[in-house]
């Protein structure tokens, strides 16, 4: 019993920190890795570009019973992602900008994407699309 708290104590604890985005550069991957962005960070990188993919990686069942949408954004499920490669693969040498309700699942998807050769991926860190919401100008939008 004791084993099975300590297990799902590190487990939550890990769950935590991984919701806690803090802007900084990850170099697990070298050249082309995954740069974490907090929602400020993530809104004037949308003002100030263009030609970038915006990817919502929610499941299906969330997009649908979600109130907050990222306008333009492309949805793909996590899930769904490596199979749906060709979809977006003009964009392996454009900015990417990924996104999910906390940053979790867009931060393992934007780790794909480097994976499969994408050079400029960015991932929303925690809160994830939820931060945006308070950002002056920040393309969401609440159904």
């Amino acid at each position: 019993m004791k084993k099975v708290l300590v297990l799902a104590t590190l487990l939550w604890t890990m769950t935590v920190l991984g919701c806690a985005g803090n802007g900084l550069k990850f170099s697990a991957f070298g050249p082309g890795d995954v740069t974490d962005l907090n929602a400020a960070d993530s809104v004037a990188m949308l003002k100030n570009g263009k030609d970038i993919l915006i990817l919502d990686v929610r499941s299906e069942k969330e997009m649908k019973s979600k109130h907050d949408f990222l306008i333009g954004a492309t949805m793909i499920p996590e899930r769904e992602l490596a199979g749906r490669l060709s979809e977006i693969a003009a964009y392996k040498e454009k900015k990417v900008l990924l996104a999910c309700p906390c940053g979790l699942r867009s931060r393992r998807a934007a780790e794909l994407l480097v994976r499969n050769g994408f050079e400029h991926v960015y991932n929303i860190a925690a809160p994830g699309i939820p931060g945006l919401v308070d950002v002056p100008g920040a393309p969401v939008e609440r159904r």
